[in-house]
């Protein structure tokens, strides 16, 4: 069973922005929906981010895998929570997806989930530990083509798949470096 990361992006109400807005995004966005896993912009982002934090931690930079993001992609539109982050957006203003991998990205890798990871709370700092894990080579991500309901809000939902999955008990010392 592979390892994935989550993150709730939250934005109830219509994503239709402003012409000002709208143009202020990446290409690989609209202002009415997700960015597509294939879009080699949003591959390129999502790789970016990911690798630059992995280089902090001396851990090897991951490949896309097409195979893996349409999983992630699978996951983020079941609207299952599991190991989750919230990030807010206004409802009147649509999300800025790329805004949002980076947001999801630091907030898997942020300070707490690392003190957590120290202090040997290994739920607490899987985030964290299973971006930088070394062993993994490849990593799809999606965002979710429709917007889940959690109670009254809708939401837009982050997922990223890794392999092969990291957090394996025993192996943590050869794979994470602080």
């Amino acid at each position: 069973m592979k390892k994935f990361l989550s993150i709730i992006i939250c934005g109830g109400g219509l994503l239709l922005a402003p012409q000002a807005w709208a143009a202020t995004l990446p290409s690989y966005i609209t202002a009415a929906n997700s960015p597509s896993p294939t879009d080699p912009s949003f591959i390129a982002h999502c790789l970016t981010k990911v690798n630059a934090i992995r280089a902090e931690y001396a851990a090897p930079a991951l490949e896309w895998s097409p195979e893996i993001a349409a999983t992630a992609l699978r996951k983020s539109n079941g609207c299952i929570l599991n190991h989750t982050l919230w990030a807010t957006i206004p409802a009147d203003i649509p999300p800025n997806f790329a805004q949002q991998v980076d947001n999801a990205f630091d907030a898997w890798v942020a300070q707490d989930e690392q003190d957590a990871y120290r202090a040997g709370d290994l739920l607490g700092g899987g985030h964290f530990t299973q971006t930088v894990w070394k062993a993994s080579r490849r990593m799809g991500c999606a965002f979710s083509t429709i917007r889940c309901t959690n109670n009254v809000q809708q939401e837009w939902w982050f997922y990223c798949d890794f392999d092969p999955a990291g957090n394996v008990i025993g192996e943590y010392a050869g794979n994470v470096s602080l």
